[in-house]
């Protein structure tokens, strides 16, 4: 074996074990005097190209992959499924997502041809990315798991973390945060036998998400100081968030003196408005839970001012504005802001957040419009049912009592949400019938079997079988 080719057999080592860092130390800075087509300097060129695109350096990619963007048909065969893989990349990062998946299930097939199955799991798993980022969430998540049953065979623990890496982060976004907590655990404890930090900090970000779902923000607030060691020691763009969601964890731990340490820093690292917006409406949150309502509120009209504000920082800007609404009773504009914020996470997707503004929404309608507050607790308890999501299910139980301190006429709902079978749906309703007939009449048995058209005795035998606070009188009747 010559010396030149022992140096790109140490490249591709590093490459497999994440070690991005020493493989930019030792790439050899003359690839750009080589020939173009010859074996090694494309291989050479591949090489700095995935160094570019792993850091958005799209300039510095399109230098290195330039003379094959239009021209893979000179490309060896041995190195066209990585070459079409790269190109891909190139084309992902400057947002022309379908051509980015066509070239990614060219690099597949190619790979399939050539039975390089390592090739193949990663053509499948950038498809899934690019496939995310499309919202075809469920044909990525099949994506994702596919290229991981390829990896397993090939024992690349590095490409497998970075596989379950992108799982998680689906499974976050469609609701799944059961199974995401598992996947992300699993990709972090991969990831941390690899040398590529920055994937691992990025498995603690989003693990973090799904702890605080699940209830557990101790948990959640170590991971993401330890994303955070890792993002300030590369000054990386991720660091902005990170900082935005240290103190959003330490405002749910009451810890309100380091979050608003926090919060500084994270102002004082905006390089970009990247985070801006959700800087501010972390701020807003600290100054709410304080009391602060004017402070909290400069806040959130700052964080909705920023330009470049995100659909999901929009979505939680709206909501946490409509809670400091709801908390002074003013609540048709709390209603709004709900409405408008539940409207923005449906489009984007964000399936957590549109549950929990559904059940704020029920807070806010229980006094003004109660018949949509009940659809919507239906709905919000359909979505709950079986669900380790403590939480989103402690304001449900909330906005459940909203709706039983109602001092109005009783309201029997029907709904498709959740079928109750046949027996326990007539039994209900006339349960609520002969409670409100009651109501109506006072108490009196003759006149409410008259109201149902049916006998005194019959009533009075059935009226055992009604739960007592149905014949509270109200201010109504």
């Amino acid at each position: 074996m010559s010396q030149k080719q022992a140096d790109i057999l140490a490249l591709e080592s590093f490459r497999d074990t994440g070690d991005y860092v020493r493989l930019a130390e030792v790439l050899p800075r003359h690839w750009k005097l080589l020939p173009e087509f010859d074996y090694d300097a494309i291989r050479l060129r591949l090489f700095a190209a995935e160094l570019a695109g792993r850091t958005n350096r799209i300039d510095e990619m399109s230098s290195a992959l330039t003379p094959y963007l239009s021209r893979l048909d000179r490309m060896p065969f041995g190195l066209v499924s990585r070459a079409l893989l790269l190109c891909s990349v190139y084309h992902y990062l400057s947002k022309d997502l379908p051509h980015a998946l066509k070239l990614a299930t060219e690099a597949e097939t190619v790979a399939h041809i050539r039975d390089d199955e390592a090739a193949e799991a990663e053509a499948i798993a950038f498809q899934a990315q690019i496939l995310a980022v499309m919202e075809r969430e469920e044909e990525a998540i099949d994506r994702f798991k596919k290229a991981i049953a390829c990896w397993g065979c090939q024992h690349q623990l590095h490409k497998i973390g970075l596989a379950y890496l992108g799982l998680g982060m689906v499974l976050n976004r469609v609701g799944q945060v059961e199974e995401a907590h598992l996947t992300l655990d699993r990709s972090a404890k991969l990831l941390s036998k690899s040398r590529d930090d920055c994937s691992l900090a990025f498995a603690r970000f989003h693990l973090a998400f799904a702890l605080n779902a699940l209830g557990e923000p101790e948990t959640a607030c170590q991971d993401l100081l330890l994303a955070y060691d890792i993002f300030k020691r590369k000054a990386h763009e991720a660091l902005g968030a990170t900082l935005n969601a240290i103190a959003a964890t330490l405002i749910i731990l009451k810890e309100y003196t380091e979050a608003e340490s926090y919060l500084q820093q994270a102002f004082s690292h905006q390089a970009t408005t990247l985070h801006l917006a959700g800087t501010y409406e972390v701020k807003a949150r600290l100054h709410f839970a304080r009391r602060e309502c004017d402070e909290a509120e400069a806040a959130l009209a700052s964080a909705l001012s920023v330009a470049e504000i995100s659909a999901k920082d929009a979505a939680a800007t709206k909501r946490t504005f409509g809670k400091l609404r709801l908390a002074q009773k003013q609540y048709k504009e709390a209603a709004t802001l709900f409405r408008e914020a539940l409207a923005i996470a449906q489009d984007a997707k964000e399936w957590l957040l549109e549950i929990e503004l559904k059940a704020l929404l029920v807070q806010a309608l229980s006094e003004v419009e109660p018949l949509e507050a009940f659809k919507l607790m239906a709905e919000v308890e359909a979505a709950l049912e079986g669900r380790n999501l403590v939480e989103v299910k402690r304001l449900a139980q909330t906005s459940r009592r909203s709706l039983k301190a109602l001092e109005q006429e009783h309201c029997f709902v029907l709904t498709d949400t959740k079928l109750p079978r046949l027996c326990e749906a007539r039994e209900e309703m006339l349960k609520w019938m002969w409670a409100r007939s009651l109501c109506k009449s006072k108490g009196n048995s003759a006149k409410a079997a008259n109201l149902l058209g049916v006998t005194p005795t019959y009533i009075r035998k059935l009226t055992k079988t009604i739960p007592r606070h149905l014949l509270k009188k109200t201010p109504k009747d």
